[in-house]
């Protein structure tokens, strides 16, 4: 099975991609944010550690975490930020070293992991993967598609993506680069043509 890393900053495209590549039956997706999102599960080894970082109160009535508020809390704190990620980023890598070594026995098909954080991540093992693909996009459409997106402030917008920005050689380690500056059909068609010339 072919494994394909796919990364980019934040509101660059990467879901449109990930959208149009489920249509072919032999491309499986897997998104690392929601392997993160495993670490606020009370049963998972790392939620006491999580709670005691960011407080109590992210925890609501029903006992869950409440996403929301440890946004605001780690945007607004890059110290606090950090820390998640220390705990989050080795986890993440963990899990994704299982489905690689679960799917990767299979002769046949295709295996995209949406890793937003793949080159700023200490703990991310490239070598796993066959192949890495860049969505990339010019910066004022980035701000503009997150302030849309999230219903944020411009400033707001440039300070999220400042905080998770794409070391500058990301093209040059990536082998593939979608640029996404376009309407979102195109987006979708230059997934599927990269994924249709990969599975042939």
């Amino acid at each position: 099975m072919i494994t394909v890393a796919l990364t980019g900053g934040i509101a660059s495209g990467k879901t449109v991609v990930l959208a149009a590549v489920r249509d072919f039956p032999e491309v499986k997706t897997v998104q690392a944010d929601e392997l993160a999102k495993e670490i606020y599960c009370p049963d998972n080894p790392h939620f006491e550690e999580v709670v005691d970082l960011l407080g109590a109160d992210i925890v609501d009535e029903t006992g869950a975490v409440d996403r929301k508020k440890v946004a605001e809390l780690v945007f607004e704190n890059e110290e606090l930020l950090q820390k998640l990620e220390d705990i989050a980023h080795p986890y993440v890598s963990q899990r994704i070293n299982e489905l690689v070594n679960n799917y990767g026995d299979k002769d046949s098909g295709l295996l995209m992991i949406e890793i937003p954080l793949l080159f700023q991540s200490p703990d991310a093992e490239l070598e796993v993967f066959d192949y890495i693909l860049l969505v990339a996009v010019d910066r004022e459409v980035q701000i503009e598609r997150l302030m849309e997106r999230d219903g944020i402030s411009e400033a707001t917008a440039k300070k999220r993506i400042e905080l998770q920005a794409l070391p500058e050689n990301a093209r040059e380690r990536s082998n593939f680069v979608i640029e996404t500056g376009c309407t979102i059909e195109e987006t979708r068609q230059k997934a599927k043509t990269l994924v249709e010339k990969l599975l042939d």
